[in-house]
């Protein structure tokens, strides 16, 4: 099969997804890029494709649309076999297990007695221990002598190693409750090490907050359908995050009055900082915002809240933090952006700043920040991305 039929069977496979023209458009861009440097991968069966897939990504440099790019190659490679690219635990893929069942309510029946856990934690507690209990054993008549720390450590490096670094801590987490859990009930000699060995999740490389680059925040703008009301809507809330550096509490509490149209600025009050603050609004953000307000936010409504809740948010006068929040994150998940979320936008606008020469004073006062030291914790810079970003340090120098 050639590239051009190849890229024309991607196409149709991501339009046929329900992606926006413009994320279909970037991941066409992306595997097509792909494609021009391994024509082998038209070819390539179902393991050689996926080991070609994560070299790729492991080669792009820091400073490209890596989420982008990673998500549109592994679509790929989702559309030649049919199926995802990552398997994620989905009971409906395994029989029933009745022994397993039997224990995950008995180890949930024991978090409830204690009485120091809410009844949300118990249920996801006990939800991931089943996950780890179908995952490592199956359809097998499960006894408590399974669980050791060997099967642990290979749910950690194999099972779940695609996942982010801070939900295998969280796993650990639920292994050693349940582990002291299976102790309690005569098992020490296989649980035992499981509590007694200092397990935990690979740390990140380093400890720096994230900070979304400038094409993820280019891909996420084209990922907003800019004709819908609630495209409309969401742009705006994510100019003002990405451009002006607000929270996403401060988004949410923003109100008509609190824009000066005619001089074109923004103030913020009731924000997570003591004093109110006014930021001059650019044409990019301004204009995204008059285009809420005049073409698609509800009239009639009686609030005077400016972003308003649409459809099953709709479940009060004004957005909340975690609804402003939750459409960034369904415009990152669109856009195959990862790790983004809200304060990440923040940060960049902090960074930006500072490489265009914006004093570290006038950078606090724009983003409300008390006091100087919270502003130079925004601003560390990764070593660690650095260095891979940067051409390798020469073995000889001729002098």
């Amino acid at each position: 099969m050639q590239v051009d039929e190849r890229l024309d069977a991607f196409r149709t496979f991501i339009e046929a997804n329900g992606n926006s023209p413009n994320v279909c458009a970037m991941y066409f861009k992306r595997v097509r890029t792909f494609l021009g440097k391994h024509s082998e991968a038209m070819t390539a069966d179902e393991q050689v494709l996926r080991e070609i897939v994560d070299e790729y990504i492991e080669s792009l440099p820091v400073t490209s649309g890596i989420g982008v790019t990673a998500t549109a190659v592994r679509y790929y490679w989702t559309m030649r076999f049919g199926k995802p690219y990552f398997r994620r635990f989905d009971p409906r893929s395994y029989p029933v297990n009745q022994s397993i069942e039997r224990e995950c309510l008995e180890f949930e029946a024991q978090l409830m007695s204690s009485g120091r856990l809410s009844p949300v934690t118990v249920r996801q507690r006990a939800t991931k221990v089943k996950q780890y209990l179908y995952t490592m054993f199956g359809s097998a008549e499960f006894e408590r002598g399974m669980v050791n720390l060997a099967s642990a450590m290979v749910y950690i490096s194999e099972k779940i190693a695609h996942t982010s670094a801070s939900t295998k801590r969280g796993f650990c987490t639920e292994i050693r409750a349940y582990a002291s859990f299976l102790c309690a009930n005569g098992h020490e000699d296989t649980a035992g090490p499981i509590t007694k060995v200092a397990l935990k999740g690979p740390e990140p490389m380093d400890s720096l907050p994230k900070c979304i680059n400038e094409e993820d925040f280019e891909a996420l703008t084209t990922s907003v359908d800019p004709e819908s009301a609630r495209g409309k809507r969401d742009l705006a809330m994510l100019l003002l995050m990405g451009n002006l550096g607000l929270r996403r509490s401060d988004v949410a509490l923003l109100a008509l009055d609190d824009v000066d149209w005619a001089n074109g600025i923004l103030r913020i009050r009731h924000s997570k900082s003591v004093s109110d603050r006014s930021i001059p609004l650019d044409s990019e953000t301004g204009s995204a915002l008059e285009d809420y307000v005049v073409n698609a936010r509800p009239m009639g409504t009686g609030s005077r809240s400016l972003f308003l809740p649409d459809g099953l948010e709709a479940k009060g006068p004004r957005m909340t933090f975690e609804q402003v929040g939750g459409a960034i994150g369904l415009l990152s998940e669109k856009a195959g952006v990862r790790d983004s979320g809200t304060h990440p936008l923040r940060r960049a606008v902090a960074t930006n700043m500072v490489n265009n020469g914006v004093p570290i004073k006038p950078i606090a006062d724009i983003l409300g920040h008390e006091t100087l030291a919270t502003t130079m914790g925004y601003l560390r810079v990764n070593v660690e991305s650095l260095r891979k970003a940067a051409a390798p340090w020469p073995k000889e120098v001729a002098i």
